[in-house]
């Protein structure tokens, strides 16, 4: 693109009588120019180029911003348990009880998020270095159990069943990057990231016997991602990013088998955990202050 036609990021438009006026004002100074005597005898022997716009080396890209983004999530957890025998269980369907509960199938969460973001921006010739803070809807749920065979009692079955879920995200995540145009940055963002991870736990077999656990709790991670965003007029910018969350594993205990609806097994302990790692892909629109 000629240097003549770039447009620095977050220009502002001018109206039509805004131009009107500089053309006419830039006649007169050039009628002006004309009328001297010494101008045109020098014309030949100069070469005048026009002064291209270098939009990098102004802070275009420093100061306040804030926007909206929206998009989808999806995770993976893996699911565990273990037995204490005691009680309950016959000890030599013990190990196949165990087997299946530290193996359980995949959970594979997934959903929408929605939100908005707040940011900082400062800007070094080219390379822009900041800060950003966001509050999401974030969406993701998934359900999965896996059954056995008791060895010493077959054909009866036992399930252990699972399942993970979130509401909502907060993360602040410091970001840095370079402008590969004036109007195009790419950057490379990391920080903490928390949410609240919700999971129900449940034992079942053919006998009748039942065990549950549950917990809610608010879970801090890290997250790491990168994206890319472009200026447009009038202060307003557009983004796509992608992040990777992770936030750990949970556990609990229960010893609150019931077995025939009456019949507890207080000594019989479950212990249960679960793990949560999501991905994000969104896009957004920013107003920059």
């Amino acid at each position: 693109m000629p240097a003549s036609h770039q447009v620095a990021p977050f220009t502002r438009r001018t109206n039509s009588g805004d131009i009107s006026m500089k053309r006419v004002l830039g006649g007169m100074v050039m009628a002006a120019a004309l009328s001297g005597s010494g101008f045109a005898a020098d014309l030949g022997a100069h070469t005048y180029a026009k002064t291209p716009v270098i939009a990098a080396t102004v802070n275009a890209w420093s100061g306040w911003y804030a926007g909206l983004n929206a998009g989808g999530v999806w995770g993976q957890a893996d699911p565990g348990a273990s037995v204490l025998p005691d009680g309950y269980f016959f000890a030599g369907n013990v190990p196949a009880v165990n087997a299946v509960a530290q193996n359980q199938s995949r959970l594979k969460p997934s959903g929408a998020t929605i939100g908005g973001q707040v940011g900082y921006n400062w800007q070094f010739s080219n390379v822009v270095a900041g800060f950003e803070t966001d509050v999401q809807y974030f969406r993701q749920s998934a359900r999965t159990s896996r059954t056995g065979i008791y060895p010493f009692d077959a054909p009866d079955t036992f399930t252990f069943s699972s399942s993970v879920s979130t509401d909502w995200l907060w993360t602040f995540r410091p970001r840095i990057g370079v402008l590969l145009l004036p109007s195009f940055l790419l950057y490379a963002t990391g920080g903490v990231a928390v949410s609240e991870m919700k999971a129900n736990f449940a034992f079942d077999d053919t006998f009748g016997a039942h065990e549950s656990g549950t917990f809610s709790k608010t879970k801090a991670g890290w997250v790491v991602g990168a994206g890319g965003e472009y200026a447009l007029l009038n202060g307003w910018s557009v983004k796509a990013e992608y992040l990777h969350l992770d936030f750990g594993s949970e556990s609990i205990t229960s010893n609150n088998l019931v077995f025939g609806g009456t019949s507890l097994f207080p000594s019989t302990v479950f212990t249960h955990s679960v793990n949560l790692r999501s991905d994000i892909v969104r896009a957004g629109v920013n107003y920059h202050f």
